[in-house]
């Protein structure tokens, strides 16, 4: 979940790194660094913040061999010494690390490893420093001897670098004499990339590239071409948040006229029985898919979405009549991609459903369905989850042979948003609940979900028909309710919900778009087509968490505690 940069060549490799590390900045922005060559000596500045802070810092250095870092912090406190890059005990090697070192304390105390910082990248730093052999034998050595995942980038004192990796994305490119380092292809230059593969390993120096398996046995790798986005958000608003918000139409647009003109879905292999769909994801992506079973199981076609995190180590029966399909905007969702790998191994069919073309799940599954969201830099994903929830209604419309809608159906599409009064109201009060049945339920847990990763606010989404079943206990005068109703065949069933809270003293909202809850506030939707209702209804509930954010002081794009890409268990 942290940003990995790094450059050897002829030119100022610290301005290129800290322009790399602003890219990556959505993976982490607890603090960042860099280290750099300076005649045979290790130099290391970092920073608490983000990257802006760290350019400052560095704005007047200059050198041809740097790596960098941007953390969003697993071991120990944000603080300098926690920051990334770690100088190892000897000062002869630097190194930054994303991922986990799981068994960090038992190395620490069985090598007996000197260390400053509370961090298992540095107990890593040292074991390497601590074996024998060239740089790319110290590398390989230590990393069998640890347990968890890591992509390590070591800066020798003699200008070489090492880079390994193992589930945790790195890559890298050579432009003529200069080579470009990243954990995100994204923040590489030029048309062609490499990309590492579990417990593979690269050397670097004076512009050469030699890479190694496991055994320390060079290999040969292919390149491949970087298809990178530039349909990502630009800053038209305050905030990219509020900017992606209103790319959804056109992103939308764009994925269905992808869909269409390129005949996507015929390119993918389906089991020869198909008898069920199970969807895996995390977050966002989840609710995604929990969206996804519900329009499988509407065209006939069993499906039932699963946490990620649970999938991984439940008592799940894995059938090849079942075609596995794992969502992940990124690509690199660290549950999602151990599942997909569990599921590999048994060989049965599997999908991923990514907005990043360049992503390791993408590598393990034998079919793509793409998004076409744009490049989403805030970390609450809003553009991205809309794409993801249109393209599996579209892929349930394939299955069940039913033609795919024109794009006249955007042609009058709406942004609907909470008056600036009821967002006023709804922020004063301790207790937020998000109530709706169904895919209005869905739509629910991804309000409460937006609105507690940037406003902090401790909120809950709940099927409304499980209100009597304990959450009731919770209704007072201090909380508010914030029902969603876009479903002709459960109005009734809500508005006898809406009096229960009401005699128990709790505030209401309704979002819908029919006139029958004229008794409460209500934010008002339009009547759409009915397969854009899911999409139309969670609009304003992106809007509400970033308004709410926004009178809270908070910065929507960097929430506390999270990141965009979650590469850790």
């Amino acid at each position: 979940m942290c940003g990995i940069c790094g450059y050897v060549g002829g030119g100022n490799g610290v301005k290129e790194v800290v322009q790399g590390l602003k890219i990556l900045e959505y993976r982490g922005y607890d603090s960042c660094g860099v280290a750099y060559l300076d005649n045979k000596k290790i130099d290391i500045i970092k920073t608490i913040g983000d990257v802006d802070n760290l350019k400052k810092l560095t704005e007047n250095l200059s050198a041809n061999v740097v790596i960098g870092h941007t953390r969003w912090a697993t071991h120990g406190s944000v603080n300098e010494k926690n920051a990334h890059p770690h100088l190892s005990t000897s000062k002869n090697l630097a190194m930054v690390h994303n991922g986990i070192i799981e068994n960090y304390k038992e190395l620490k105390e069985e090598f007996k490893l000197n260390c400053i910082s509370d961090t298992d990248s540095e107990v890593f730093l040292n074991l390497i420093d601590s074996e024998k052999g060239t740089l790319i034998d110290k590398v390989i050595k230590a990393s069998k001897k640890v347990q968890g995942t890591f992509a390590v980038l070591v800066l020798g004192s003699d200008g070489e670098m090492v880079l390994g990796k193992r589930e945790s994305p790195l890559y890298l490119s050579n432009v003529e004499d200069e080579v470009y380092i990243a954990s995100d292809v994204l923040a590489l230059k030029g048309e062609n990339y490499f990309a590492l593969n579990d417990d593979e390993f690269a050397s670097v120096k004076n512009g050469k590239i030699i890479f190694y398996n496991k055994n320390g046995e060079k290999i040969t790798k292919k390149c491949e071409k970087i298809e990178k986005n530039s349909d990502f958000s630009e800053i038209f608003y305050k905030t990219h948040m509020e900017s992606e918000i209103f790319e959804t139409k056109n992103v939308l647009l764009k994925t269905l006229k992808k869909y269409t003109e390129e005949n996507i879905f015929q390119n993918i292999k389906l089991p020869k029985k198909l008898n069920s769909i199970s969807l895996i994801a995390c977050g966002t992506a989840y609710h995604a898919s929990l969206m996804g079973a519900e329009f499988f199981k509407k065209v006939g076609v069993d499906a039932r979405a699963y946490l990620a995190s649970e999938f991984r180590y439940g008592n799940e029966i894995l059938k090849d009549d079942t075609l596995y399909i794992f969502v992940s905007q990124s690509g690199e969702t660290a549950d999602t991609i151990a599942s997909a790998k569990m599921v590999k191994e048994r060989n049965l069919p599997m999908l991923a459903l990514t907005n990043m073309e360049n992503c390791l799940l993408n590598r393990i599954c034998e079919n793509v369905l793409p998004t076409f969201a744009g490049r989403e830099i805030a970390v609450a994903s809003t553009k991205a989850y809309t794409c993801q929830v249109f393209s599996l209604y579209l892929f349930s419309l394939y299955l069940a042979n039913i033609p795919l809608p024109k794009e006249e159906i955007f042609d009058d599409f709406p942004y609907v948003t909470f008056s600036e009064e009821l967002v006023k109201q709804i922020a004063k009060f301790k207790k937020v609940f998000f109530i709706g049945r169904n895919l209005d339920y869905v739509t629910a847990m991804e309000a409460s979900l937006k609105l507690k990763e940037i406003s902090y606010i401790n909120c809950f989404a709940i099927a409304s028909g499980e209100l009597k079943h304990g959450t009731l206990a919770l209704i007072d005068e201090d909380a508010v309710v914030i029902a969603i109703c876009t479903q002709e065949n459960i109005k009734t069933k809500l508005l006898s919900n809406l009096e229960e809270i009401k005699a128990r003293g709790g505030e209401i909202v309704v979002v819908s778009q029919f006139d029958d809850f004229s008794d409460y506030p209500c934010v008002k939707l339009p009547e759409t087509q009915t397969e854009l209702m899911p999409i139309v209804s969670v609009i304003p509930m992106q809007f509400l968490a970033l308004h709410i954010c926004e009178l809270f002081g908070y910065n929507p794009d960097k929430p506390r505690n999270l990141a965009k890409s979650v590469t850790v268990e």
